[in-house]
Formats: C-alpha cells, sequence, structure tokens
C-alpha cells in the first residue's frame, strides 16, 4: 500500500473504497496472492476521501462498496463521472448477498462490473478489475467513435451540435455572446482530384491539427464532414473574433507536404455572431455558411463577417422562400412574354415566355425566381404550373392567330425530366397546340450537366415536333462538339457579344462565326440582347435570322384584354418599342 504523496507518481493504482477496515484488508489479500496483479493500492474509507484522492490521481480501477456511510456506491458512482477523469476510470462494485439487483443498476448507471463479497476469490476479484479496466477501455474507443472525427480527432458534427446548443443557452441565461467560424477548404476537389483521396486525407488532417492548436482551450472545433470545419468562439467580441479567423488563415496557409509536393492552403470563413445576428442555432449556423460563401465569391484565402445588410437580405429571402410554395400552388406567378423578331421583314416570330412574381412590398427577379425553386426542391409543381399557364395563354391567342409560338426555358435540373416532357405532352393535347408552336430553350451549361439524359428526352421531343434551341450560346464552356450531337433547331447568342459588338471588332468576328456555324448546321440563330438600332442592324447584316431585345420592347405581362395585347404585338410593322407606352411594362 502506498501513502503519503507518493501515489501521485503512480500509474497502476486501485483505489478500495470501503468503511470496513477489515474488508479494505481481505482486498488486499487477495489481490497480493494473484501473481499477476501489480497493483499499487489506496484505501478510502468513505467517499469524500474518495473523491479528495482523485483529484490527484487517476486510477486504473476503483473498487466501491455499494454501502457506505453518508453516500452510497451509486453516488460515489455518479460524483465520479462528473469529474473530468471520471469516464476513463474503470469501476467495480461490491455488494453484499442478496444486492444483485442494486449492482446491475449501478452498472446501467456507468459501473463496469460487480461482485458480490461473499463469494469473492482472488481469481474472480482479479479477473473482474481486469474486466472492467478493459470494458472501460472499449467504451472510451466507442464514446470517443461516436463524438469525435476519426481521421482529425476534432469534434464530430453530433458532439459539436450539444456543445452549441449548451453555449447558446448559457449565452440566453447569462447575456453572454458567442460566434460561429464555417470553414472550407479552397480548391479542395482539384487537390483531391489531383493527388488522390489518401492525400486529401492527410491534408484536412494537418487543418485540423492547424485549427485545433491555433484554438482557446474553452473554444469547440469540429469537422463537419468532407472538408468543412467549424469552431465555436464562447464570450468572444467582434474584434477578437477577426483577429481568431486573421490567425487561422495565416497559420493553416503553411504548405502542407505530400510526399515530393507542396501544397499551399487557404480557407474560406464565413463569421456569424449571437445574438447579435442570429436568434437561433439554425440561424448561426445558415448565417455562418452563407457568409463563407461570400467569402469564396469574393475571392477565397479570406473571411467575411455575416452583416446587418446581410440579415436583411437574408430575412428577405427566407420570407420569401416561405411564401414561394403557396404562391405556385395559389397561381399568384405571372407569365411576360418578350417577343423575338424576324431580322427580314421585323415581324413577330414567337413570344419568349418569362415568369413574374410581386408579392406585396417586394420586387423578385426571374433569377430569383428560379434560383429558389431550385434550393427548394419545387421543380415539379413550378413546371406543371409553367406549362400549363403558358400553353392555356397561347390556347386562347389561337384564336387570333393559330400560327403564333412561345419559347419555354427550361432549366438545368429539369432537361432530362420525364416529368415535364410529359406535362408538356398532356398540356398540348388538352389545348390543342401543335409541337411546332412550342420551342423548348435549354442553357448551354445545362447539357454539360446532363448530356446522356438530356440528349435522349430532346430527341423524343423534336422526333414529335417539338423545337429545341440552345440559349446564350458562349456564355459557358461546352464543346462546339454538343452542337453536332444534340437535336437542336435553334442557336441563340449571348447577349454579351452584342453589347459590346459596337466597340470590339472581335465581338463581331464571333458572333460571325457562330451565325456562320449555326447555318452550316442548319440551324436558325438568334441574336440575344439587342438595345440599339446600330446592334440591330449588325445582327442583320451578319445574317441572324431573329432579334430579341430591348430595342424591339421589354417582356410584358398581358393585360387584361389579351386580344389586344396579341394584337398589339402581332400587327406592328416598326419595332415593337413603339407601342410600349400602351402595355404595362414589367
Amino acid at each position: 500500500m502506498i501513502t503519503g504523496n507518493d501515489f501521485s507518481k503512480q500509474t497502476n493504482i486501485l483505489l478500495v473504497v470501503d468503511d470496513s477496515a477489515s474488508d479494505r484488508e481481505l482486498f488486499c489479500q487477495l489481490i497480493s496472492r494473484s501473481r499477476s496483479s501489480a497493483f499499487q493500492i489506496l484505501q478510502a474509507s468513505s467517499c469524500e476521501q474518495a473523491l479528495t484522492m482523485l483529484e490527484d490521481i487517476v486510477p486504473v480501477c476503483c473498487l466501491v462498496d455499494y454501502q457506505l456511510p453518508a453516500d452510497n456506491g451509486l453516488d460515489f458512482l455518479k460524483a465520479i463521472r462528473r469529474m473530468e477523469c471520471g469516464d476513463s476510470v474503470p469501476v467495480v462494485i461490491m455488494t453484499g448477498e442478496g444486492d444483485e439487483k442494486v449492482a446491475v443498476e449501478m452498472m446501467r448507471n456507468g459501473a463496469q462490473d460487480y461482485l458480490v463479497k461473499n463469494e469473492m476469490t482472488a481469481e474472480n476479484l482479479i479477473h473482474s478489475i481486469t474486466n472492467a479496466i478493459h470494458t472501460c477501455e472499449l467504451q472510451n474507443k466507442l464514446r470517443h467513435l461516436a463524438h469525435y472525427d476519426n481521421l482529425t480527432g476534432l469534434l464530430n458534427r453530433s458532439l459539436f451540435m450539444d456543445r452549441l446548443q449548451s453555449t447558446i443557452d448559457h449565452c440566453d441565461r447569462y447575456s453572454h455572446s458567442c460566434s460561429l467560424l464555417y470553414i472550407d477548404v479552397d480548391n479542395f476537389k482539384l487537390i483531391n482530384d489531383q493527388y488522390g483521396h489518401d492525400a486529401g486525407d492527410v491534408l484536412l488532417k494537418a487543418v485540423g491539427e492547424r485549427i485545433k492548436k491555433n484554438c482557446r482551450a474553452t473554444d469547440s472545433a469540429a469537422r463537419f464532414g468532407g472538408d468543412e470545419f467549424v469552431i465555436l468562439l464562447d464570450r468572444i467580441d467582434e474584434i477578437n473574433t477577426d483577429a481568431t479567423a486573421e490567425k487561422i488563415l495565416r497559420k493553416v496557409s503553411e504548405p502542407v507536404f505530400l510526399e515530393s509536393h507542396s501544397i499551399h492552403v487557404s480557407l474560406s470563413i464565413g463569421i456569424a455572431h449571437y445574438p447579435d445576428t442570429a436568434a437561433s442555432i439554425h440561424e448561426l449556423l445558415k448565417q455562418s455558411d452563407e457568409a463563407m460563401y461570400r467569402a469564396k465569391k469574393t475571392g477565397k484565402a479570406r473571411y467575411f463577417q455575416f452583416s446587418e445588410e446581410q440579415k436583411q437580405q437574408w430575412e428577405r429571402r427566407n420570407y420569401l422562400e416561405t411564401i414561394l410554395p403557396d404562391a405556385i400552388t395559389n397561381n399568384e406567378l405571372l407569365l411576360a412574354y418578350q417577343p423575338i423578331i424576324s431580322a427580314k421583314d421585323e415581324s413577330l416570330h414567337s413570344l419568349e415566355v418569362l415568369v413574374r412574381w410581386s408579392p406585396e412590398n417586394y420586387n423578385v427577379s426571374a433569377a430569383e425566381i428560379v434560383e429558389m425553386v431550385e434550393r427548394l426542391g419545387l421543380f415539379d409543381p413550378f413546371h406543371l404550373w409553367l406549362i400549363n399557364a403558358a400553353l392555356y395563354q397561347l390556347y386562347q391567342w389561337q384564336i387570333v392567330n393559330p400560327d403564333l409560338n412561345i419559347c419555354l426555358n427550361i432549366p438545368a435540373n429539369q432537361c432530362h425530366s420525364d416529368l415535364v416532357v410529359d406535362c408538356l405532352r398532356k398540356a398540348m393535347s388538352q389545348y390543342g397546340i401543335r409541337p411546332d408552336q412550342i420551342e423548348l430553350e435549354i442553357t448551354e451549361t445545362t447539357l454539360m450537366k446532363h448530356p446522356t439524359l438530356s440528349t435522349k428526352l430532346l430527341k423524343s421531343m423534336q422526333n414529335e415536333g417539338v423545337r429545341i434551341a440552345v440559349d446564350d450560346f458562349g456564355a459557358g464552356y461546352s464543346s462546339m462538339s454538343y452542337l453536332t450531337t444534340l437535336p437542336l433547331n435553334t442557336l441563340k447568342i449571348d447577349q454579351k457579344f452584342f453589347i459590346d459588338m459596337e466597340k470590339d471588332i472581335r465581338n463581331r468576328k464571333v458572333v460571325e462565326a457562330v451565325t456562320a456555324l449555326g447555318h452550316s448546321l442548319g440551324l436558325k440563330v438568334v441574336a440575344e440582347g439587342v438595345e440599339t438600332e446600330a446592334q440591330y442592324y449588325m445582327a442583320r447584316d451578319i445574317g441572324c435570322d431573329f432579334i430579341q431585345g430591348y430595342y424591339f420592347d421589354k417582356p410584358h405581362l398581358g393585360c387584361n384584354d389579351w386580344r389586344e395585347f396579341y394584337q398589339q404585338c402581332s400587327s406592328i410593322s416598326v419595332p415593337l418599342g413603339k407601342v410600349s407606352d400602351k402595355i404595362n411594362v414589367v
């Protein structure tokens, strides 16, 4: 047995807690009989005495009598588990005869094993101690796997969210504040693709180590998954939050060596504050995430604070995303139409269908509507509404002119959708619309995302007579080979070439080349974004078949009398812009 302060230096201490001196002596004798035992035994006669000892030592195991003066073994077990070392200390409960139910209950509360005193032998005592040690080690390993990231050793998402909730509760209770750093490794996919997944793991591990090394002991750093990390900073102001972000950016930017390669790493960090900008855990995470993406968009290798201005934009978007599903269901969205004019005689060729939405006190762009539809997964209800509304309007306009054509935009994630194709077929049948009156516009980058599925479904539609156009050609980076492999009828040249065509001869050369290429493949060519008379004549003289842009007209909502609107659009012999004051411009 060890005495005095010598026990603080030992690593193989067995702590025996029992109010009976004779029982403690018996346990010591039984343990000493085992040749495999190399324990140094320390004795305590009460819970209070044992807990005081545990402030200085971490024993390999504790033998604890269930019946103790003042407290019982369960009280001691709960107290030890609250200590910093608590989870790493195995506990064996010793009970009297007939106390097995009590012992089982103790194990449910964290004990690793139990023994009945009257049945105790040297052999089963050593076996129980050894079993408790191994069980505790296994439990700690499982606990670590459940709460920590296996690659970096940082907290995992589950434990971090528990810490975050506790911190938020603490902030509410004591009027404190906290900050959240949302971190993404810049260009990680490129590094992974170039050097392999093993090298990517080495890089993530190095980033995790540097993040942890440059955090305070009170901070909570976690790997959220992939190449995303988060850091919770408790009781900190904005100035020190910025200093922490700058320090992490600087330290992580040091090269990481992968075999013979030196990789330079950079991070994008988004910062949000509770309760200054966020009012809940959900808002704190969303705001820091959005700030991180803003950091990426503004050049990477930097941090960005979620500001009051961003909060207003975020609240606006959240509100619009909340009411958009009902707006689609309740038919509150509107269709606008922009004419596409024949370059030869300035007659109306077709109308491009565009979506508009004007909830009270808000102006929402068409691009914003499409982004929200994509973010919320509202593709199906949105396109069911769009196709039916557009074809029903065309059905009405056929009374005036049965040969009117419309163009429908189909976004990236829907150009290969069976639902869109089936809906289009049903709507054409229901409203008596000929397939050749419909043109589907697909963006150039859309065709890159789903080339095989898109080609299959677009070919099936083209075979039925629906025309296919590639929109914004030249804005993306697709291969010219797509022009020969995809089922196309029309090529729409991106407006950026026409806006600068008067000043930059190279833009004119591009338009000339693309127009010639389109014609050689049997495609009609549309000039988009034509805004001036000079641009119009240049596009016409180059050989573009059709013109679209503000020079002729802006998109319009249909007026109350759709016949008047259509007549205005179909009977003109001068640019549409000259009668635009008769139509509500959107």
